[in-house]
């Protein structure tokens, strides 16, 4: 009986322990409106300090945002009626660190932390491209083309690229944006003014 009740014990303390691994990714820092955290078959109405998971899903109402901060500093705000998925987060000593996001509506503003001060993979994937950074301030989502289009602008930094299985592009300036539909990424071109300002709206408070 006793080494049963050892061997429970020791099943509960590794589930714990994989389970505090799975949710040292960050938390949420501010909330504007209606927020969800899908968790597994669980719903979460979370609260600035509610700890952010490895697959948990960012849902934002209409007219809501959600900042979020990852542990090495990086910070992800889900736009408007935007849902977001933590794919994977992981900090490495020797090996290239990881993290993986997958924007499944809406939009999103990423200002990369320490994540990518060392040899890394830090992509958002969507249902036309995929976004990879290098170390920068980026915005990315739907709405600002029409068709269902993604735009990618870079605001700051040393570089974001977006690809598809048509082709790839470098934003390689503060500015610098393209459009994806189901075709290669268009050739990167300075946004203007007006269309920033639109982009930014998406997650910013009214």
């Amino acid at each position: 009986m006793k080494r049963i009740a050892l061997v429970s014990f020791l099943v509960l303390m590794n589930q714990s322990v994989l389970a505090q691994s799975q949710c040292r990714v960050g938390q949420v820092v501010q909330i504007t409106g209606n927020v969800e955290l899908q968790r597994k078959n669980e719903t979460i109405k979370p609260i600035e300090g509610t700890q952010i998971c490895r697959g948990d899903l960012v849902k934002t109402a209409t007219g809501s945002i959600a900042e979020l901060k990852l542990r090495d500093g990086s910070k992800i705000t889900v736009g408007k009626d935007s849902q977001l998925v933590i794919k994977e987060y992981k900090i490495f000593r020797k090996q290239p660190n990881v993290a993986l996001f997958e924007l499944l509506q809406g939009a999103f503003r990423s200002v990369t932390g320490s994540i990518t001060k060392r040899p890394h993979r830090y992509e958002v994937t969507t249902r036309v491209a995929t976004i990879g950074v290098r170390g920068t301030d980026f915005w990315g989502g739907y709405g600002l083309s029409p068709d269902g289009a993604l735009d990618v602008v870079m605001l700051e930094g040393t570089g974001v690229y977006v690809k598809n299985d048509k082709g790839q592009v470098e934003l390689d300036k503060a500015g610098l944006g393209t459009t994806v539909s189901s075709d290669t990424p268009t050739t990167p071109k300075t946004w203007p003014e007006e269309k920033v300002m639109r982009a930014m709206a998406t997650i910013q408070a009214n």
